[in-house]
Formats: structure tokens, sequence, C-alpha cells
């Protein structure tokens, strides 16, 4: 099944994303709420339209995948996607 997911939404999860990073940054917390970001996005913003469960735990995967603590760490090359070009 195909999921429409449209400039609006990413914009939305951008700002939302954007605002957790900025006020973690302004009160010098250590963690960053990555559980309830990946929440908001994958069960609110886009997985609202999602109505299949398989589908949604694949969208929980891919957050999981992309979005967490790992993006910022040195020792670790995060890549988006593997292709045969770079």
């Amino acid at each position: 099944m195909t999921y429409d997911f449209n400039e609006s939404d990413y914009r939305i999860s951008y700002r939302l994303i954007n605002m957790y990073l900025t006020k973690a940054h302004e009160l010098k917390e250590e963690e960053l709420p990555w559980d309830t970001l990946r929440y908001l996005i994958g069960e609110a913003m886009y997985g609202g339209r999602v109505t299949d469960d398989c589908d949604r735990r694949v969208v929980a995967c891919y957050l999981e995948e992309y979005l967490g603590e790992f993006i910022f760490d040195t020792n670790q090359k995060f890549i988006f996607a593997k292709s045969g070009s770079y």
C-alpha cells in the first residue's frame, strides 16, 4: 500500500526535530528525547495515515534506523543510502 508523504509532512517533521534540538541545546540537556521524536513523527504526524500494522512496523524501523543519538557519533559513518555511485 502506498501512503502520501508530502512537503508539508516533511516541513512539520523538520520543524518538530528542530524545535526539540534547539530546546535541548538551550537547556543544556545531556540527552535528546529520541523516543518521543520517533513516536510523534511515526505515529502522530506521518503514521496516523498508516493503516496496516506491518506498514506501521516498517515506519518504526526506519525511524529507529535514521533518528537517534548515533547520528552524532564521530566514530561511526552515517549513511542514509547505499548505492553504486558516490
